[in-house]
């Protein structure tokens, strides 16, 4: 793994080791406190040590992190079951500026570390690198399911009723979904391996529990409390048993803008971009004068100074200087059009 700075390992004997503005930087993610740490590996919320951290200067805007498990990651995954042809690569880094590929098993952008084959342009993300063969599910908890390429009778993921067939998009070659050998359920992988068990949010002093059928003895309507909009409880969602509060699942990563962000009024049940770590600082792009930070369109951002489409829910550049406000989109997410 190559990164320009120098990277530190944060643990336990580290805390009060070095100086205070390194131990500024070295918290946890943490949603009760708006503190957002994602490895750069897995674009997993870091949330215990240890784990390695950046220690360039404050004003090299380095985020750079690592858990752990992901400095110790296989450099070659053989006979993957989307991509059995070519052992997979450990790579890094993708050879474009903001290291962007797209998952050919979740179908989601990502800009973490990838397997890959170059010579068939295939990626994965580092979670589907290490796709287990077979699962149990809380949605389906008696029975084993396994990875198929099956296209499923009901056309429908369990968990979100959304449709399995991604043909018109991608060959059968990279269509993968966990089933069950006994009865006609089918989950997508992003569904079954993306979505925590429990959650927390900064409004509710209590953890959220998944729940993929109503709550037992819950008598008022589901209302969403972060987008304030009426929940369906027989979709995925999550819930507080003990004041009665439940959020959409694919708001949950969220939490942390709940603020100031809008999401899509089609629910995908995965967020679109729960495989993105936003932040990253560049400058002088496309001649602008100012550092750029890398991040996520909001409503708020309006229209691209360079073509003047939307940029709410794209991956866009903003400058933060009050003197010349600059947004141009990055990359339209593939997720929007697939999920």
């Amino acid at each position: 793994m190559n990164h320009r700075h120098e990277l530190i390992l944060v643990d336990t004997g580290s805390i009060g080791s070095t100086s205070s503005k390194i131990n500024d930087m070295i918290m946890c993610h943490n949603p009760m406190k708006k503190i957002e740490l994602l490895c750069n590996g897995c674009v997993r919320p870091i949330t215990e040590m240890p784990f390695y951290k950046c220690r360039a200067k404050e004003d090299e805007n380095c985020n750079f992190a690592l858990r752990e498990w992901c400095t110790r990651l296989p450099t070659k995954v053989n006979n993957h079951p989307a991509h059995p042809q070519h052992p997979l690569l450990l790579m890094t880094n993708i050879p474009n500026m903001f290291n962007l590929f797209f998952c050919r098993v979740c179908l989601l952008d990502c800009n973490g570390f990838a397997y890959g084959c170059v010579q068939c342009g295939f990626y994965v993300d580092v979670t589907y690198g290490f796709m287990p063969e077979r699962i149990t599910h809380e949605s389906h908890p008696n029975h084993l399911l396994s990875i198929t390429k099956d296209q499923p009778p009901s056309g429908r993921c369990l968990i979100f009723r959304l449709d399995i067939d991604f043909n018109y998009m991608w060959s059968k070659e990279y269509k993968l979904s966990f089933s069950c050998g006994f009865c006609d359920v089918y989950i997508h992988t992003g569904c079954a391996l993306f979505l925590p068990k429990t959650v927390r949010h900064p409004y509710d002093k209590h953890p959220m529990h998944i729940s993929y059928l109503p709550i037992e003895n819950h008598k008022s309507e589901y209302f969403c409390e972060i987008f304030e909009e009426p929940l369906n409880p027989h979709i995925c969602f999550y819930h507080c048993d003990v004041c009665s509060q439940s959020v959409h699942s694919d708001y949950a990563p969220l939490i942390l803008q709940c603020e100031t962000e809008r999401h899509s009024s089609y629910r995908p049940g995965v967020y679109f971009f729960i495989n993105m770590k936003f932040g990253s600082i560049h400058k002088k792009t496309h001649g602008h004068p100012h550092p750029l930070t890398f991040a996520q369109g909001i409503e708020s951002d309006g229209g691209c100074s360079v073509c003047g489409a939307e940029l709410w829910l794209k991956m866009i550049l903003r400058c933060s200087s009050v003197s010349l406000q600059f947004i141009t989109i990055v990359w339209a997410p593939l997720a929007t059009h697939v999920l």
